[in-house]
């Protein structure tokens, strides 16, 4: 038995998209454009993202002064923690940068302290300034001109 395969006529496709594209346009939400906006609020995600940052590097802060994890990662829980505080408003830029500055600034004092005890890697008083002068070229960015 042969079967027989419906096949549509070519202009039945794009009829059918412009028909429903008609539709979409001429819907009342469509036609609202200055509809008052809701007050832009920062998803879940942003916040949850921003709190397991400050927890983590709470956490690396702590094991670092234990000699547990490396300086790096102090430097990078607290780089983490800038970027997830800054995407949670635009104007929170400068304040996430200042918090950042002043871990680089308490991590910098530390490394100092541990050095003059003669312990710790003369290589992470280099890597400490760094960080401090990094962290205080971006607020000196993030502040308004």
């Amino acid at each position: 038995m042969l079967r027989r395969r419906i096949v549509p006529p070519p202009f039945a496709l794009p009829a059918a998209l412009g028909l429903a594209f008609g539709a979409l346009m001429a819907s009342p939400a469509a036609s609202r454009q200055d509809a008052p906006k809701a007050p832009s609020r920062p998803p879940a995600p942003t916040e949850a993202r921003v709190q397991a940052a400050a927890r983590q590097f709470d956490l690396i802060w702590q094991y670092y002064k234990q000699n547990r994890v490396e300086l790096f990662e102090v430097y990078w829980w607290s780089r983490l923690l800038l970027e997830s505080r800054s995407a949670l408003a635009p104007d929170a830029r400068e304040a996430a940068c200042d918090e950042h500055l002043q871990h680089m600034k308490d991590l910098e004092a530390l490394v100092a302290r541990i050095r003059r005890l003669g312990f710790g890697r003369s290589s992470d008083v280099g890597a400490s300034q760094y960080y401090r002068i990094e962290a205080e070229c971006w607020l000196a960015e993030a502040r308004p001109k």
